[in-house]
């Protein structure tokens, strides 16, 4: 998305272009909170509260105790007043006392980025500003100085992130209130504060903290606490949007991927494929952007309401996951906006254009001086060579859903 989006008022243009409440506790070093925060005065949606009961560290660095969902804890944003105990600066349930490095075992927390059996501890890395994940052929970089965004996240050397861009804002992984329409002001470009402004780091145990400066017209500021565990693989994003005023929003997060890949996701009610063509076969929907024809002239996207709460994207032979609570149509932005999205962006510079992959949470009010905590998950692996990787292929849909159910 850049700003020649303007060319239509209340949609997006498309000059340019358009992450999983599980229980998987042991992702993280939990907090010693463990639920992420319960509802306070306004309420959650039914997708609500549900942050799973984050065990103890087993011995030798197993993961923590499952949450209580069959899919996992959280189902969705934890709604919490001011000063409510659970949702701290950094994410849901990150406020409480960080469990010790030692129950990584032996092997220890994989400090320095090392390939350990349990929580990584994040590095500063050769610039101030970025800092790093290191685990199991696995980079996660997050860039401090812009927006407190994913900056890489790489396996073999393999990006599957756009680090590049001809502006500030259409590269890496972001976080944005939803709706846009209405509600930003002005409408694009997104917010400085909450998208490419300076976020403050801090590294606390196994966790990297960001907080962001305040937008006084959106009236929110974000928080993002971000945790990698080497054993299960699956990075968790704890994201908070604190509201300085009332303002009802979805948690929205924005990653933009290489073209030429294939996303595919569980179907749930509906889905609108907008500009892109789609391929609808056993309860999968698929986008082939191998042609990478695809581009929007309006702004629009592909809009969905997911199932199970998961969404995949093929590329360079390697599988990008993306777990959240899976959120019911009633708890979801209205069109033109969904709980899952895809939109094509495209620029003079081929090679820096991308896929917007996009996943938001419940559409919630939130009151003056509270916030909303919400929690997506990310995977990156090698696809098999035994595993067919083509629209509508079953064992790339099996081996997903396989890796999905890592705890």
């Amino acid at each position: 998305m850049t700003v020649a989006r303007r060319l239509k008022k209340g949609r997006r243009l498309a000059a340019t272009a358009c992450l999983f409440c599980f229980a998987c506790g042991s992702s993280q070093t939990p907090p010693a909170t463990g639920t992420g925060g319960s509802n306070g005065s306004s309420g959650a949606p039914s997708a609500g509260t549900g942050s799973g009961l984050a065990g103890a560290p087993a011995s030798a660095g197993s993961a923590p105790t499952a949450g209580t969902s069959a899919a996992g804890a959280a189902t969705g944003g934890a709604l919490n007043a001011a000063g409510a105990a659970g949702a701290a600066a950094g994410g849901a349930g990150s406020g409480g006392a960080t469990a010790t490095a030692g129950a990584a075992g032996a092997a220890g927390a994989a400090g320095a980025g090392g390939a350990g059996s349990g929580p990584v501890v994040p590095v500063q890395g050769s610039a101030p500003n970025l800092y790093r994940f290191n685990f199991n052929d696995t980079v996660l970089e997050i860039d401090a100085q812009t927006g407190g965004r994913v900056s890489k996240f790489a396996l073999s050397g393999a990006d599957m992130m756009m680090t590049k861009a001809t502006d500030t804002t259409t590269w890496g992984s972001v976080f944005w209130t939803s709706p846009r329409l209405k509600t930003w002001m002005p409408e694009w470009p997104p917010p400085a504060a909450i998208d490419n402004g300076p976020y403050s780091a801090t590294i606390s145990g196994s966790h990297l903290m960001l907080t962001g400066m305040a937008d006084s017209t959106l009236g929110v500021s974000m928080a993002k606490d971000y945790s990698a565990d080497s054993a299960s693989g699956w990075i968790t994003v704890n994201y908070t949007i604190n509201a300085s005023k009332a303002i009802k929003a979805a948690p929205w997060e924005v990653s933009r991927v290489p073209r030429g890949g294939i996303a595919f996701f569980p179907l749930g009610s509906s889905v609108k494929a907008g500009p892109l063509t789609v391929t609808q076969s056993n309860g999968m929907v698929w986008f082939d952007d191998g042609p990478k024809t695809a581009s929007s002239s309006d702004g629009s996207k592909l809009v969905a309401d997911g199932a199970n709460g998961w969404e995949a994207y093929a590329f360079g032979g390697n599988l990008f996951l993306k777990r959240f609570a899976d959120q019911p149509t009633s708890a979801q932005v209205p069109d033109p906006e969904g709980e899952i999205c895809l939109y094509p962006g495209a620029t003079a510079d081929k090679s820096s254009a991308w896929v917007e992959f996009e996943v938001q949470g419940p559409y919630t009010s939130i009151p003056a001086a509270g916030n909303l905590s919400w929690k997506v998950q990310w995977r990156l692996v090698k696809i098999p060579s035994t595993v067919t990787v083509a629209v509508g292929s079953p064992t790339l849909v099996t081996f997903a859903q396989q890796q999905i159910a890592i705890p």
